[in-house]
């Protein structure tokens, strides 16, 4: 379940970006606003939890796995 674990961390990874930089200052993929100095705080926190959530699921299914 690596696969689970390298998703949920580049969705932490993300949610931190977005909660940490400016809009006018976010690169092109990730939708600058210009003007705007506020983080998008919306998406980074969407970010964050799936993050956790995507880490913690692919906890448990490795966790099965390995019990069965």
């Amino acid at each position: 379940m690596w696969l689970a674990g390298v998703v949920g961390l580049a969705l932490l990874a993300l949610g931190a970006v977005y909660l940490s930089v400016e809009c006018q200052s976010l690169p092109g993929f990730m939708g600058p606003v210009h003007g705007d100095t506020a983080p998008r705080t919306g998406l980074g926190i969407v970010c964050v939890a799936l993050g956790l959530v995507v880490l913690i699921g692919g906890f448990v299914a490795t966790r099965r796995r390995s019990g069965a």
